[in-house]
């Protein structure tokens, strides 16, 4: 049987299994520890390019990171990180390593369209990751729990979904008619968000987030990675324990116990410290500045210490007029 000329292109141009280049060139490792939001979005990104990227099954967050040879490659010590099969491609930063493991499907198909998915992800970095942050880790015990803090960085976290929530009111992805990066890197940051704090009645607020929250979660690619997503089923509470539990953990071993009781300092030979809750008191008064900026909201200054992964995590946010 013979084939026409009219027939071969279009049998060309069918989804034969082939390796695509972006596939073959972007296969690498990824170094992260377990159930990291930043990594997902490598990993979603790398399921729908058909990338082979793999997570080392070795890494020990502390220690790996902290080892010579992980050095040698990347400098900062930060995860995740990315190293491509051929040892020539090293990348940190996850919205960076996310971009290189992704196909022009995601990226955008031109220059409009890229700065777009491009412009979501800056928006997600600065305007969604600090507020959720604050908000979500003193419930999760993560760092120490302050009401004011906690209640603006809310107020800023709804504000910013408020203006997500308009901009898909007649739209289902971000950018394209299909999930971009966009997409993905948007959905990975606001993950904490909707499973831990975003209870029923913020969400029906939020109507068009919360649709397009499903869909993402509800696709192929990212079910594979993220597993299922549940929603926050009521108003977060917050336990003090769990922030003990984690800045104060048990030591059963007697090894600890002695060598406790070896380095606390004599009563007589040193006057005794002032306890922690009377430190507000021994602070200084402020004084009375001509900054025209004092007077201005301040910003998070976040500093996250979890334990046993000892994950260190500063988030600054900053308000400018």
């Amino acid at each position: 049987m013979s084939m026409s000329k009219a027939t071969l292109p279009s049998l060309l141009s069918l989804p034969f299994p082939f390796p695509s280049e972006t596939s073959t060139m972007a296969a690498g490792v990824l170094y992260t520890y377990p159930e990291n939001f930043r990594a997902y979005k490598a990993l979603i990104a790398a399921q729908y390019s058909g990338v082979d990227l793999k997570v080392s099954p070795d890494f020990v967050f502390g220690e790996t990171n902290k080892s010579e040879a992980f050095l040698k490659k990347f400098p900062a010590g930060k995860v995740p990180a990315y190293e491509s099969a051929d040892g020539k491609v090293l990348l940190t930063e996850s919205n960076a390593i996310a971009y290189y493991v992704s196909n022009d499907a995601l990226r955008g198909a031109n220059r409009e369209t890229q700065a777009r998915v491009w412009q979501w992800a800056s928006w997600a970095d600065s305007e969604l990751l600090p507020a959720s942050c604050a908000w979500v880790f003193p419930y999760l015990g993560i760092m120490q729990f302050n009401k004011q803090n906690v209640e603006r960085a809310k107020a800023d976290l709804l504000g910013a979904l408020r203006v997500l929530d308009a901009h898909l009111l007649t739209r289902t992805f971000l950018v394209t008619e299909r999930v971009s990066l966009a997409d993905i890197v948007v959905f990975s940051t606001l993950l904490h968000a909707f499973r831990h704090v975003l209870e029923p009645a913020l969400r029906s607020e939020l109507v068009n987030v919360t649709r397009w929250w499903r869909t993402v979660a509800a696709q192929p690619q990212v079910a594979a990675v993220v597993g299922d997503a549940p929603l926050c089923a009521e108003p977060p509470h917050y336990d003090p324990k769990k922030f003990q539990e984690l800045a104060h953990p048990k030591k059963d071993s007697k090894k600890d116990k002695k060598a406790e009781k070896k380095e606390q300092p004599k009563k007589k030979e040193q006057a005794a410290e002032p306890a922690h809750d009377d430190l507000d008191e021994l602070e200084e008064k402020p004084k009375e500045s001509k900054d025209p900026f004092d007077s201005m909201p301040k910003g998070y200054v976040i500093i996250i210490h979890t334990k046993p992964n000892q994950i260190s995590c500063f988030v600054t946010c900053n308000y400018y007029y």
